[in-house]
């Protein structure tokens, strides 16, 4: 009877949401499948085509520095321009970077390919953030972002099984094995690029005078709403920063220390996609009643749990299997935590000016994520590898939290304008 229940109110959620917030919802689902796809190889692949670590933390942070100057560049073009063209154009990007690691013979060409992606990853999230900015009120805004994750969740939980059956028909873990999940994403990207040419409203700027198409001046009429901006700017940064220092290694520690093969590996990503799909709604109810900031200190400490799981599985057999799967749950709260964070930022801007602020916040994410990955490596090659993991900890709780805790409530602000 709960359940049904909770169908229908999401049902009758859903339904009365715009046209453009509905089609977020499925290519937000086509989103995940792709990168899903790849998602726990990227780092793997890079190894066997000859990166050692440092080198595979420099990967990530060209990726990093370039996705930074896309994330205001998207921001500026979407609040005065077209969010659809921006919206195309990033999802170009993301197929041609995956048709280039198809192709890659050697690591150094991967540099061509995560340049790419994550200039589409950053114009396609900012322009994803702010539709969904846009289409959603204050008080059902965290539901929405809540509702976005459950039903991409179903898709996400099958890829990761897709991606290893893949791997093993097509030699297990290795440069060959791994090369065909690109070119299965390149035509998911396809397929969204055609979905939001055809779907998509051709949503324009309503125009503004010649001063304030000033990019520089533009910017800085964001910082004018009050502290909180910086500090909320701040907890974006941080929030992040700990999960990009240690994200690229973990795959390849459950690999080479705790044997993971490609089925163990896909369960991980599994385990991470389940938390969000029976969790997501619930939290996000409890957001929206209760307020975002008792949520997210709640759940922090279960990300640190998860990255301690990881460090001290086994290095073999089942109870290598029971602490990855677990290190996967309890890591998955951890994009909850990032959807409600995100309901934060959304509620304290105008709409008109949304497609800037979120390129503020995600050009300092990006800013900090250049040289994090490279932090990464260093430690795993003169500290030791374990050591990234706890690093990741240590910066959340003694950077992130305390900004956290100098944030007031957002829940009931009304947006100005």
């Amino acid at each position: 009877m709960h359940l049904q229940k909770l169908a229908q109110r999401t049902t009758s959620f859903a339904r009365r949401q715009t046209h453009d917030f509905k089609l977020m919802l499925g290519r937000r689902a086509l989103h995940g499948m792709a990168s899903g796809l790849s998602g726990q190889y990227n780092s793997i692949y890079a190894t066997l085509l000859g990166a050692d670590p440092v080198q595979l933390g420099s990967l990530q942070s060209a990726g990093n520095a370039i996705g930074a100057l896309a994330a205001v560049a998207a921001g500026w073009f979407i609040d005065y321009y077209s969010l659809k063209k921006v919206f195309l154009l990033g999802t170009v990007m993301l197929a041609a970077s995956r048709l280039l690691y198809f192709v890659a013979p050697h690591w150094a060409w991967l540099y061509a390919g995560i340049i790419l992606y994550y200039l589409g990853m950053r114009i396609t999230c900012t322009a994803c953030t702010v539709t969904c900015a846009a289409e959603l009120p204050n008080e059902e805004r965290a539901t929405g972002r809540g509702l976005c994750r459950t039903l991409a969740s179903p898709v996400a939980i099958v890829t990761p099984l897709l991606a290893a059956w893949l791997i093993s028909r097509f030699g297990g873990i290795s440069a060959r094995g791994i090369r065909p999940l690109y070119m299965v994403q390149v035509l998911i990207f396809v397929g969204i690029f055609v979905l939001l040419l055809t779907q998509l409203s051709g949503s324009h700027s309503s125009g503004v005078s010649g001063d304030d198409r000033h990019i520089l001046s533009s910017f800085l009429q964001i910082f004018k709403h009050g502290p909180d901006t910086m500090r909320l700017v701040l907890v974006m940064g941080f929030m992040e920063l700990p999960w990009t220092i240690a994200g690229p290694f973990m795959p390849v520690y459950a690999h080479e220390f705790k044997g993971a093969n490609e089925f163990m590996l896909s369960g991980i990503a599994m385990a991470m996609t389940v938390v969000p799909m029976l969790a997501s709604i619930p939290l996000g109810r409890l957001a929206d009643h209760y307020g975002r900031k008792k949520l997210l200190f709640a759940i922090a400490p279960l990300a640190y749990a998860a990255n301690l799981c990881l460090i001290f599985a086994p290095a073999s057999g089942t109870g290598a299997w029971l602490f990855l799967l677990l290190y996967g749950v309890l890591f998955g709260f951890n994009s909850i935590s990032m959807a409600l964070a995100s309901s934060m930022t959304a509620e304290i801007m105008p709409k008109e000016q949304m497609g800037r602020w979120i390129g503020i916040i995600s050009l300092f994410r990006s800013l900090l994520g250049i040289p994090a990955p490279i932090i990464g490596g260093l430690i795993w090659e003169h500290i030791g590898p374990q050591h990234v993991f706890l690093a990741a900890i240590a910066i959340d709780a003694l950077l992130r939290l305390p900004l956290l805790a100098s944030v007031r409530e957002t829940l009931h602000l009304s947006s100005a304008g």
